[in-house]
C-alpha cells in the first residue's frame, strides 16, 4: 500500500513521523540518533536497518507517542479552520478500553480494521483513552474540513500526516519531532502494516 492510498486523497504534501525509540531508561531517542553513522533514516528506514543488537531500545507500536501527538496537535490546529470539530479513530480491539467508548459508532478502514469513531478538539487527540499503562492515543486524526490527516496502524512505529504544503513544511521544520518528507507513491514501510 503506498502513502496515497493510506491517506486520504488530495492532499499535496506527506510526510512520516517517527515515534521516538526509548532506551531502558526510559529515555527518548530519536532513529537518527540511534543509526548515527550506520545507517541514514529517512521516510523509507526499516527498522530492520537499524537494528544493533548492541543496544536494547523499545519502540512505540500501534500508537503516538504523547509528545509526537502533543507537537502534532500544537502544529496542526494553525493549518484547519475546524481545530474544535476534528474526528478520531481508534481500533476497537485494544484492551483496557474505556466502558465509555464501547458503544461509540465505528467505522472499517484498510485493511479490515474495525474503528471507534471519537470526535472532539484537536487536544483531544493526544489524549489516552485507554487505562494501560503509558495509555494509547487515537490512530487517526482528521479536521471536519479534512485539509490534512494523521494516521497510524496498530503495527506502526511511526505516523503519517498528509496535507498543505506549508503544513509539511512546518512539521519538517519543528526540531521537537523527527519527521521526513514523504511521497503519495511511496510504499508503506512493510513492518508497519500487517494485514
Amino acid at each position: 500500500m503506498t502513502v496515497g492510498d493510506y491517506l486520504p486523497r488530495g492532499h499535496r504534501s506527506y510526510a512520516r513521523v517517527m515515534n521516538p525509540l526509548h532506551d531502558d531508561a526510559g529515555q527518548p531517542m530519536a532513529w537518527r540518533a540511534f543509526a548515527k553513522e550506520q545507517s541514514e533514516v529517512d521516510a523509507s528506514t526499516k527498522w530492520t536497518d537499524l537494528s544493533d543488537t548492541a543496544r536494547e531500545v523499545e519502540r512505540t507500536i500501534g500508537t503516538i507517542d504523547p509528545q509526537v501527538a502533543a507537537t502534532l496537535a500544537r502544529l496542526l490546529r494553525a493549518h484547519t479552520s475546524t481545530p474544535t470539530e476534528c474526528f478520531f479513530l481508534v481500533w476497537e480491539g485494544y484492551v483496557g478500553m474505556r466502558d465509555d467508548l464501547r458503544d461509540t459508532p465505528s467505522i472499517t478502514i484498510m485493511p479490515d480494521r474495525e474503528m471507534l469513531i471519537l470526535a472532539g478538539d484537536l487536544a483531544d487527540g493526544a489524549e489516552r483513552f485507554d487505562g494501560m499503562k503509558g495509555g494509547r492515543s487515537p490512530q487517526w486524526w482528521m479536521p471536519a474540513d479534512g485539509v490534512w490527516a494523521v494516521g497510524n496502524d496498530l503495527y506502526g512505529a511511526s505516523v503519517y500526516v498528509s496535507g498543505t504544503d506549508e503544513l509539511i513544511t512546518a512539521l519538517l521544520a519543528d526540531d521537537s519531532i523527527e519527521a521526513y518528507r514523504a511521497t503519495a507513491s511511496m510504499q508503506i514501510v512493510a513492518e508497519e502494516w500487517a494485514s
